[in-house]
């Protein structure tokens, strides 16, 4: 758990710069390593486990002796009436007494059905039941922060694809006017271009408020307070290597999800045997050294003082409470029989998943081929038109048209590598497969 926790630490190899007087822009390794470093979700699991660790000893097991010190002082009054056998009565008002007491006490239980070493046991494999659920949640975490990261680069190279088509739109709006104050386009051309202007500012303007929300959403999720613009564009290439979703079923022993309900399943079974060890009689040793003294006012017993060790053994075996025990073995029982359920229910989950996954990036991967080979041909095609206009050989309807063809196949390639993207973080977090090093 350590070494994959310090992996996602130090995906970052140059180390990071703040810079609080600007904004900067960030990369996948920035937001990785800030994210997990400042999660509030993973600190707290971290402190469970830290915790854990601390009480899988032998003395929460309660396999060592208990040892105490105690000390007593008490004063009493009291009125009192006594007969001895020889016919002597006395009888006294306002006897004061005063005590006092001290010692150690030691309580060692030696046999108790086996229950203590379960119950050791059983701390020990529930420390590693938590590590488990924080590399779990490691992968988690870092699957949402790159979902964040991802859409946030979507919209920000959208943007820029809609700055190129504004800067074009401008060029050709602006020639427009020249040649219409020159008498040779109609006003009608000019009116049109500055529609397509305006549409496209209107355009940018939403995809930048969206852009915004999104940068936020992610330095919420990473808990940067620091002003930073923009994202890194490059895509991690082991990433995009799909990992593991070219296999046709893969081996769900080694994923995380599945290694801690078998290691909940494991805690469950020394849960069941400790519960079960209840059953059996239970010997403990006791001992303890004293020192006691009273002094009493009333003339029968001035002072009495005790000073020394005792040693006893202590058995006990429950009869009445026996239902309450087999109340308690079936409830474990029937928890470690859940689990095993939840195992086979959480392997058809993950193949199922994957079966779709696999699915579903075939068929985005034959659109994204497709929707490249359109950018392609749209970019030669808006280049085509955009000459032929600003020539007067084509008219404004066939430049609009290569405009808006233009910039949908630029879009839908975003659209396409993102949901993508969605789905391989979704896949290799069940399949702890995340990798991010090139």
């Amino acid at each position: 758990m350590r070494s994959v926790f310090r992996f996602f630490l130090c995906i970052s190899s140059l180390g990071f710069c703040f810079h609080s007087a600007k904004a900067q822009s960030l990369s996948l390794e920035d937001c990785l390593k800030l994210g997990l470093e400042h999660n509030l979700q993973l600190k707290s699991a971290k402190l469970e486990l830290q915790n854990q660790n601390k009480k899988a000893n032998l003395s929460t097991a309660g396999a060592l002796p208990d040892f105490a010190l105690r000390t007593d002082l008490n004063n009493s009054s009291s009125n009192l009436r006594q007969s001895f056998s020889n016919g002597i009565q006395v009888e006294q008002s306002g006897v004061s007494s005063l005590g006092l007491s001290a010692g150690a006490d030691l309580q060692w239980t030696l046999f108790d059905g086996l229950g203590m070493f379960f119950r050791f046991r059983a701390l020990k494999q529930e420390s590693d039941v938590k590590s488990l659920e924080f590399t779990v949640l490691t992968y988690e975490q870092t699957a949402l922060i790159s979902k964040a990261f991802f859409k946030a680069r979507a919209l920000q190279i959208k943007k820029m694809h809609l700055d190129e088509l504004i800067a074009s739109q401008k060029k050709q709006l602006d020639l427009a006017n020249e040649k219409w104050n020159a008498g040779i386009l109609p006003r009608q051309t000019v009116l049109q271009l500055t529609i397509e202007y305006n549409k496209s500012k209107i355009q940018w303007i939403k995809l930048d408020s969206e852009g915004k929300n999104s940068l936020t959403d992610l330095a919420e999720k990473i808990g940067f307070a620091q002003p930073f613009g923009t994202v890194d564009t490059v895509i991690p290439k082991p990433l995009l290597q799909l990992p593991g979703l070219e296999q046709p079923k893969p081996n769900w022993e080694t994923t995380p999800m599945l290694q801690q309900l078998k290691s909940e399943e494991k805690w469950l079974s020394l849960n069941l045997q400790s519960k079960k060890s209840q059953r059996y009689p239970t010997l403990a040793l006791n001992s303890s050294f004293q020192f006691s003294q009273t002094d009493n006012s009333a003339g029968f017993s001035l002072y009495n003082r005790s000073f020394g060790p005792t040693l006893g053994l202590g058995f006990r075996l429950p009869l009445l409470g026996r239902n309450q025990i087999q109340n308690s073995i079936r409830d474990a029982n029937l928890a470690l029989e859940v689990n095993k359920l939840n195992q086979d229910k959480l392997e058809r989950f993950l193949n199922l998943n994957h079966k779709i996954a696999s699915q579903r990036i075939f068929g985005l991967r034959q659109q994204l081929d497709l929707a490249r080979q359109n950018a392609e041909t749209a970019t030669e095609n808006l280049t085509l038109n955009t000459l032929g206009f600003e020539k007067g050989a084509l008219n404004l309807e066939t430049l609009i048209l290569a405009q808006q063809s233009w910039l949908q196949s630029q879009i839908l390639i975003e659209d396409l590598i993102l949901e993508c993207l969605e789905i391989i973080l979704d896949e290799n977090t069940r399949m702890g497969t995340l990798n991010f090093r090139n």
